[in-house]
């Protein structure tokens, strides 16, 4: 599933809103390493959340090893280090007020490590069920109406590629995967750029995955990154050049 730029699903509950403020002012550097976040009193009222939501919010930044909490010196922020890099919310919150070039450098290095490889297996492993999965979520991203469908179709073409490589230990980057796609689409589909090339790419990895041929599946998802880079480096240029960015989403 999809989160917000948010994080913590979408922030449903007072607790998770507040970790997520508090999650996005220590990745953008506002609390930097070693610094000390205000008393639970002050940070509470601050927040407008109780002591007790506050409580629950720090409990789960101390698990993504954000902060650590003890008597003596309060809650404080963590070395970087120490980050849970791969969590969905941390990915999400690193680019909540908006990616930088070495951010989308980044993330695309890692997608390059695993998605080729994950669209190689699939290819080559994809059961009959995991090739109908495949292609319904390719033919929902060709008829959908608009771009949010295109997104939720283009996350599910994902998904269904990484579960067809029958390896749980991939599957278990699917919210990371998922999550770094959200922020791609933050980026790359921004400034309304034109996205005809997207459901094209998408049918070049479709194919070779569906009809078993190993090579073909890999070449096309690299190629895939390689273009989603693009859009999303081409995005943050424009971004940082003054214009407003929107929230459409980019090539998957």
């Amino acid at each position: 599933m999809a989160r917000s730029a948010e994080g913590t699903g979408g922030g449903r509950t007072l607790h998770s809103q507040a970790a997520a403020r508090i999650g996005q002012r220590i990745l953008s550097g506002e609390w930097a390493t070693g610094d000390t976040l205000p008393t639970e009193a002050d940070l509470a009222r601050e927040l407008t959340v109780s002591r007790a939501s506050l409580r629950e919010a720090i409990k789960l930044l101390a698990g993504k090893g954000l902060i650590r909490s003890t008597p003596r010196r309060g809650t404080v922020v963590q070395p970087r280090a120490n980050w849970n890099r791969l969590d969905p919310d941390v990915l999400v919150w690193q680019a909540f007020d908006g990616p930088t070039a070495s951010f989308v450098r980044d993330l695309f290095e890692l997608r390059r490590m695993i998605e080729p490889a994950v669209a190689a297996l699939a290819a080559g492993r994809a059961s009959d069920e995991h090739r109908k999965a495949i292609g319904e979520a390719f033919r929902a991203m060709e008829n959908a109406p608009d771009v949010q469908a295109s997104i939720v179709a283009d996350l599910a073409f994902h998904r269904a590629i990484l579960l067809a490589t029958g390896n749980e230990l991939l599957a278990a980057f699917a919210p990371a995967i998922e999550a770094s796609l959200s922020v791609s689409f933050k980026v790359s589909r921004a400034n309304m750029m034109t996205q005809d090339h997207v459901v094209p790419m998408h049918r070049a990895v479709a194919e070779p995955v569906l009809a078993g041929d190993v090579e073909g599946a890999h070449q096309a998802m690299m190629a895939l990154l390689d273009r989603s880079e693009r859009d999303a480096a081409t995005a943050v240029t424009l971004t940082q050049g003054g214009r407003s960015a929107g929230t459409e989403g980019g090539t998957g």
